[in-house]
């Protein structure tokens, strides 16, 4: 038949593993599969132990080194910082100190000067005063020297009107004096 397939001596030896049980559960290798993973675990221990996990201390000794050096590093430049933070503190401190130490002293010369100024403008108004009353003085002297003599005048000329005669300079100036007129009575 056609559908039969016939395997021969190699179908008999399937038949026959596949009858029998699996090879890890198989009592009879036991002893080979101990001696191997026996065999296998020492030497991955020992490739582990001698290679593997030094090297993995080694790169986590010098990942820690770099660590460490960084934050040492950081700590010195904060330290810096800190250091350039107060210097710079201490220096604008130090300029306002003296800023309102140079606005005071100009204060000062400022209010010295003006005080001087105001010393030599009142002096010389106090002169220029002195001089326009001595001015006012003598034109008031003037002016009522000129009021004498035009009232004299005046009184010279009403007189002469009312009287018909014209009276001498002097009987004017005593009369505006305040002295009696010598023949008048």
């Amino acid at each position: 038949m056609a559908g039969d397939t016939n395997l021969g001596g190699a179908g008999d030896d399937l038949a026959k593993a596949a009858g029998s049980a699996f090879p890890p559960f198989d009592a009879s290798l036991f002893s080979s599969q101990i001696f191997w993973f026996w065999l296998s675990f020492g030497v991955l221990y020992i490739v582990l132990a001698s290679v593997v996990i030094p090297r993995i201390g080694q790169t986590l000794a010098r990942r820690q080194g770099f660590i460490d050096t960084d934050l040492k590093a950081a700590a010195e430049q904060t330290a810096l910082a800190q250091a350039a933070r107060l210097k710079a503190e201490k220096a604008a401190s130090d300029a306002r100190a003296q800023a309102r130490k140079t606005v005071e002293d100009m204060r000062l010369v400022n209010d010295a000067a003006a005080a001087k100024a105001e010393a030599e403008a009142a002096s010389a108004l106090t002169s220029k005063i002195a001089e326009a009353e001595a001015r006012i003085a003598l034109a008031h002297g003037a002016a009522l020297a000129s009021i004498s003599d035009t009232i004299g005048e005046l009184a010279a000329m009403i007189v002469e009107r009312v009287s018909g005669t014209k009276p001498t300079a002097k009987a004017v100036s005593a009369a505006l004096s305040g002295q009696p007129v010598a023949g008048a009575a």
